[in-house]
């Protein structure tokens, strides 16, 4: 989400970006009977295995007690919404596929939420509901191969499908923290202590629709720090610029929850120049706009 955090889920309009990583999900009967057997892959192995019972989605195994538990209030919550949600006789092995490392905060999460409505045949915002919460955002970006404006109204999420292929977009990148941040809980600390009218809801979503239409990267920078003022004041909370990169020449903001997984920066330096400033400030993993946003 490149703006609109946070206010997004009072009715901020956001702006957002598909990205090119994702996770696939494979289904096919087996012959063992009663059984879901789970097996979950990173590029370079398994990370996670789990066997339940498709009766009542009991845990039978599992390499990971925690994830097979959200995993099964996931398929109970497919059950609520789908009566007929595996209830055939036979078993099931499911094989999912992240193409990221999942401490980026790159929606393992929705992107599993999308699959499996898909394969239940619900609502994949009616099983975030019921799951995890959060504004579904990253639901649409699963879902939608181009940026995106996405707001929630009384009648359900807006989706909006926008063009942006601005020159200036080689002058963007993304740079990851080190530290993954839990959206619910970044919710959470938001809906308990955030102060914010009507009006700042109609500016940040007015800066959503001007940097869709931003023709150069100083405007496209005065828009982002504009945005990050804001939201600075909305949860008392100092701006990740001020906090890590004080002396830095370009713009950096935050990007979903505030402290953690990746920022965005902009760069007047050649590729390798930034890279190189940006890994002597102790951090290594960076992405060009094309690199990652599909």
């Amino acid at each position: 989400m490149i703006s609109g955090e946070y206010l997004v889920m009072e009715g901020a309009k956001s702006f957002a970006l598909p990205l090119k990583q994702g996770q696939s999900l494979s289904l096919k009967s087996n012959n063992k009977k009663g059984l879901l057997i789970w097996n979950a892959l990173l590029s370079d192995g398994n990370w996670f295995q789990a066997t339940f019972d498709t009766k009542k989605l009991n845990i039978i195994e599992t390499s990971n007690r925690q994830l097979a538990e959200k995993l099964s209030q996931i398929l109970l919550a497919c059950r609520q919404l789908s009566t007929t949600f595996l209830k055939e006789e036979t078993g099931f092995s499911v094989e999912t596929k992240l193409d990221f490392n999942p401490e980026y905060g790159f929606g393992s999460s929705s992107t599993l939420i999308s699959n499996i409505a898909l394969w239940a045949d619900v609502s994949p915002f009616e099983l975030l509901r019921l799951t995890f919460g959060g504004s579904g955002y990253d639901i649409a970006c699963a879902r939608i191969h181009s940026p995106l404006f996405y707001q929630l109204t009384d009648t359900g999420p807006k989706i909006e499908e926008v063009t942006f292929n601005h020159t200036y977009k080689k002058q963007i990148y993304f740079v990851y923290l080190g530290k993954k941040q839990k959206s619910t809980e970044s919710i959470k600390s938001f809906q308990s202590s955030a102060v914010f009218n009507k009006d700042d809801l109609k500016t940040i979503s007015s800066i959503s629709e001007q940097i869709v239409t931003a023709n150069s990267l100083p405007d496209f920078e005065q828009l982002l720090n504009d945005h990050e003022k804001i939201m600075s004041g909305i949860l008392k909370r100092p701006t990740v610029k001020s906090l890590l990169y004080n002396n830095y020449e370009g713009t950096v903001k935050s990007l979903g929850g505030w402290g953690g997984d990746f920022v965005l920066l902009t760069s007047n330096q050649s590729d390798s120049s930034f890279r190189a400033e940006i890994k002597k400030r102790g951090f290594p993993v960076v992405f060009g706009y094309d690199e990652l946003v599909l």
